[in-house]
């Protein structure tokens, strides 16, 4: 008889595990399923000397599973939640590098916004459990401007023009009235883009810092005549521009 009920009470203390596992992971489940996260790392970005989850969160919109919508950059530390939204987007990535150079690994998140053809990037701190809100390098000092002959001069601040022959778009800007025969018509300035890339990058005597790229376009919708590089550092509590460059792109033929 007491054979028969230690039997009966093994039994049910495994169908009760069972039931409890289940409803585990069919709470984990749902949770994966309504909250899933697309990029994760582990790290101290506190300085409390313990390591942090560090995740990008988001839902798969139901019209296109790549779109991510209710995206969330969350940091867990210490049983310390800290959750940031963020917009709808694609592709998210995670970075981390200590910019602000106290001491602290700085987060850096970017991913496509839900137009594609925009960039969003945003540093922030979570030094001692506060949230701050580190500003992105500015874009790049330049002007460009067209110039006779379809051709364009594009300046960074402190440097020598860079003409561009842009010739090959020559039939757009004749019908567009920006050229007649080649002389422009009136003083007109070319479009430089965002930022379409942002990266964490070390710098030599200078810990990490980013490098970005931007287009020059002539008008919008045409392809780019040229890229815009840059190479920033966070120094005194403001970026710093160390280098940039312009670099004509090969030539289109009609």
């Amino acid at each position: 008889m007491k054979g028969h009920f230690l039997h009966v009470l093994k039994y049910a203390v495994l169908v009760i595990s069972v039931c409890l596992s289940y409803q585990a992971v069919e709470a984990h489940d749902k949770e994966f399923k309504s909250n899933e996260f697309y990029e994760a790392m582990k790290r101290d970005v506190t300085g409390d000397k313990k390591i942090d989850t560090i995740e990008v969160r988001g839902t798969p919109s139901e019209k296109n599973r790549h779109l991510l919508t209710k995206m969330e950059l969350v940091v867990e530390s210490n049983r310390k939640r800290m959750a940031i939204p963020l917009e709808a987007g694609y592709k998210p990535k995670l970075a981390l590098a200590d910019f602000n150079k106290d001491g602290v690994q700085d987060v850096f998140v970017s991913f496509q916004k839900q137009n594609k053809s925009e960039l969003f990037h945003q540093i922030y701190s979570f030094d001692k459990g506060q949230v701050a809100n580190i500003e992105v390098p500015p874009s790049v000092p330049v002007t460009a401007q067209f110039q006779d002959y379809y051709m364009a001069d594009i300046t960074i601040e402190g440097q020598k023009p860079v003409r561009v022959d842009i010739s090959s778009h020559r039939q757009v800007y004749e019908e567009l009235g920006i050229y007649q025969n080649g002389k422009l018509n009136e003083a007109t300035e070319l479009i430089i883009h965002p930022y379409f890339e942002l990266t964490v990058r070390s710098q030599f005597g200078r810990g990490k810092g980013l490098t970005g790229k931007q287009l020059v376009k002539g008008i919008e919708g045409e392809e780019a005549i040229a890229t815009i590089s840059s190479v920033w550092s966070f120094q005194d509590g403001a970026w710093k521009l160390i280098k940039a460059n312009v670099k004509p792109l090969k030539k289109i033929k009609n």
